[in-house]
């Protein structure tokens, strides 16, 4: 257990390479996402159409993928004060919770760190929607509570794809 701030998800994912990214709510949904380009808490975004979300449908082995829509821009987001972001809204886990550009961040450069354990989600802007015709990852709800949040970063990955 590395913890679920922000700040450790960095520390442990930045310069790694491309990342999967598999997360488990206090209700057992199990989720995750890929992200092709990897972290290096650039406070920017990235353009791909390689990101992709995912999850497990009750009973089923195999995982529903969600890809990017609208076109590849802003498919990721890489804030140092966040966590996973893919687009502005299809997931975010550890969204940060202060601004992350532009403004005097004041003494405390820890305050706004981003909490893995809250995660959000909107499809059909970024992300397509599920099949089912829910707009969130998470099903009826926009919001979760993140049980575990598991990464798996190495450079080996984009052989994978």
């Amino acid at each position: 257990m590395d913890g679920f701030s922000a700040t450790e998800f960095h520390k442990r994912s930045d310069f790694k390479g491309p990342c999967v990214i598999i997360g488990y709510t206090t209700k057992a949904f199990k989720f995750g996402a890929f992200n092709p380009e990897g972290y290096r808490s650039t406070d920017d975004y990235y353009d791909t159409f390689d990101a992709f979300l995912f999850y497990w449908a009750e009973n089923d082995e195999q995982p529903i993928i969600l890809p990017k829509v609208g076109g590849s821009g802003a498919a990721l987001f890489d804030y140092a004060r966040g966590g996973p972001q893919f687009g502005a809204d299809g997931l975010l886990i550890g969204p940060p919770l202060a601004p992350v550009m532009g403004g005097f961040a004041g003494p405390d450069t820890n305050s706004g760190i981003g909490d893995l354990r809250q995660a959000k989600s909107r499809l059909g802007l970024s992300y397509a929607k599920r099949p089912d015709g829910r707009e969130s990852l998470f099903g009826d709800e926009s919001k979760a509570v993140i049980d575990e949040v598991l990464v798996f970063c190495s450079p080996q990955i984009a052989s994978l794809y």
